[in-house]
Order: structure tokens, then sequence, then C-alpha cells
């Protein structure tokens, strides 16, 4: 066969025909990698995986021309994309560095010393340092019983949906049951970090009670499914448009940053659902498999899952599955100890994990 013909072979192939080839010749690497490898990590909860490749170029070709330059501090590009994407006007947007930049400075403006911040717990370890860094007093609540920790005191209830490390997901219909019932001097933070990996409702359902709800702020993040944590970037959606000017950081978004994040809005939806799908797709295997070990697993929505193993604290489950090479994140920091959260990857991890889990148990 001559070298032009041995080209002229693939001129009838489809380029979505060669990807589902790619990416399944890629699960196959990866279930060998991973009986192979010594460890694997679960203990985080940020995509694994290095972003589509042009994405970092979008990165890097924006360098070149403007790394002298201040960028658009209103992030006018990303702003509109975003606002295309949720039915919004962009002045209801505020782009920020990372969600928990967004969600400090929240709290530093809705917040005063001996004013208290209302959270169900467990849940993201942040957020009491939020509220110590406002000068505020952090108030546990129950979930299902937020109502309870309301106080004449209260400023800000903050709420992770799907929380972390609990995976549990609060639907726009209860949400908004919570939020009206709240007090006129409350407003609400709602973490959205997780939202993608949730297969309960529309993605933008929750996020649509700013329309109703004034006092509500929604924050999200590209660190997780679109896997851009290093680039530090996340966004608030809100109604009240001196707070989202209150949040936003004062000479915006690094112009990297924004290169990058337009060209994943832009190109990046079909990776994003083949990762959503993928993670729902193993979550339901991890939940199955280990339950039907005897551990006691929540229905989660998020990118790991919340597990106790019966007659074992976390920390010593955590060190049961080290020894066969799974690291998982013990739940004692996390607010429960006799819990481990476990990220959801991919096949090969999901039978990594219910192996170990087996084998922890047996020994």
């Amino acid at each position: 066969m001559s070298f032009r013909d041995y080209y002229r072979q693939f001129d009838d192939l489809d380029e979505r025909e060669l990807n589902r080839e790619r990416r399944a010749r890629r699960e196959r690497e990866k279930k060998l990698a991973m009986e192979r490898v010594p460890d694997i990590d679960l203990s985080g909860t940020e995509w694994p995986d290095m972003p589509n490749s042009e994405v970092v170029n979008a990165a890097i070709y924006r360098a070149r021309g403007l790394v002298n330059r201040y960028p658009d501090r209103h992030a006018a590009g990303v702003r509109r994309l975003l606002a295309e994407r949720h039915q919004l006007a962009p002045e209801r947007i505020a782009l920020g560095n990372g969600a928990a930049d967004l969600l400090q400075a929240a709290a530093l403006a809705l917040l005063g010393r001996g004013d208290e911040m209302v959270m169900p717990w467990p849940s993201y370890p942040l957020y009491p340092l939020l509220a110590a860094h406002a000068g505020a007093r952090p108030v546990i609540a129950e979930h299902g019983r937020i109502s309870d920790a309301i106080t004449g005191r209260t400023r800000v209830l903050v709420v992770c949906n799907p929380n972390d490390p609990t995976g549990e997901y609060l639907p726009a219909h209860e949400l908004g049951n919570v939020l009206a019932g709240l007090p006129a001097h409350v407003h609400v933070l709602l973490d959205e970090a997780l939202v993608h990996f949730q297969d309960v409702e529309d993605m933008d359902a929750c996020l649509r009670l700013v329309d109703a709800f004034p006092r509500l702020l929604v924050v999200r993040t590209f660190s997780k499914i679109y896997g851009l944590s290093g680039l530090r970037a996340g966004y608030a959606v809100g109604s009240d448009v001196d707070l989202l000017a209150a949040i936003a950081p004062p000479l915006g978004v690094n112009a990297l940053t924004q290169a990058a994040l337009e060209h994943a809005l832009q190109t990046g939806d079909e990776e994003i659902e083949r990762r959503r799908r993928t993670v729902s797709r193993e979550r339901a295997r991890v939940v199955e498999g280990l339950r039907q070990l005897g551990a006691d697993v929540n229905g989660s929505q998020a990118n790991f899952v919340w597990v106790r193993a019966p007659g074992m604290t976390g920390d010593a489950l955590a060190q049961a599955l080290r020894r066969q090479g799974v690291i998982v994140a013990p739940g004692g920091p996390l607010g429960a100890e006799d819990h481990i959260r476990a990220a959801v990857l991919h096949q090969a991890a999901t039978d990594r994990l219910i192996r170990a889990y087996e084998t922890a148990q047996a020994a």
C-alpha cells in the first residue's frame, strides 16, 4: 500500500465515530492503568482529567497578545455567553476568581460583628471560615430543619446544593419553600459548585429562583466539571445589582482565564454532557456495589459518595482503603467522624473502590 493510499482509507470516516473510538480506547487504557498503579486518589472533588487542549491554547493565544495589558475588568465576553446560557441580562452576573472568593466577598458585604451565618451541617468546611473572617458567628443547622436555626441576628443562610460532602440535593420547589419562609433581613448564598452532576431536575431550576427572591445569590464554579480549577474562575447570579457590584473583583478576572472560559462555554457542552453521563452511571454502580457489601451510602447527586462502614470509624475505613491503594477523604474534617467521602470517576475507579471496600471489610 502506498503512502497516499494509506491515508485515503480514512477519507470517509466520520469524525464523531473517530472520537467515540478514541474515547473507548482511552477507557480501556485507563482501566488497564488502574489495575497497575499502586494508588488511586478519590479524595478530591475536582475533575481529574486535563481540559481540551483547545481551551488551554485559547488562554496561551490570549497571553501572547494581552499579557502586558489589563484585562477587560467587566469580562464582557464571558458574561455575555453566560447571560445567553441562563437567559438573563449580563448585569445580573458577576465573574470572580473562583466561587470561594465570591462567597467570601458576599459574606464580607452582608455580615458584621455580632451577626450570624446559618449553615446546614455537615457541609463545605469553608463556610464557618467565611463567617469568622467577616466577624460573624457560624450557626449549625440540621438538614431539613433550617428554619429552626434562624434568629433575629441571622443575616445570611448558606446552602451547598448538591451538598459537599453528603451529596444531598434540595430540589427547587423545596428550596423555594425555604426561601419563602425566611424573614426579610436574611440573604441566601446558594453554592452550586456541583450542580452539573445532579440529574434530578433542570440544571437551572434553582438558579431561576433569583427572579422571585431578590435576596438570593447563586454561585457557580468552573473548577469542578469544567476541570479548570487552576484558573480560579467562578460566577454569581442574582437580582441585587449592588451586591453583585460589591463582590466582583475591582480589576476583574485575568485575561488568560477569560479566554479559556469563552472557549469552554462555546465548544465544551458535548464534553460536559459526557462527563455528566459518566458520573451518573458510575455513581449508581458505586452506590449499588457498596450497599450490597453492607455499607451505608447516601443517595448522592454529586461526583462523590458519602459512605459509612458499620463498626468502623471514618479514619479506620480510610486507612483500610489506603492499604488497598485507594485514597479517600476521612469524614472527620468534613463534619462526620464515622464517614468517608469517595470521588466518582470512571469504570476502573469504581471497580477498584468496590474491591478495596470488600477487602477492607473482610480484614
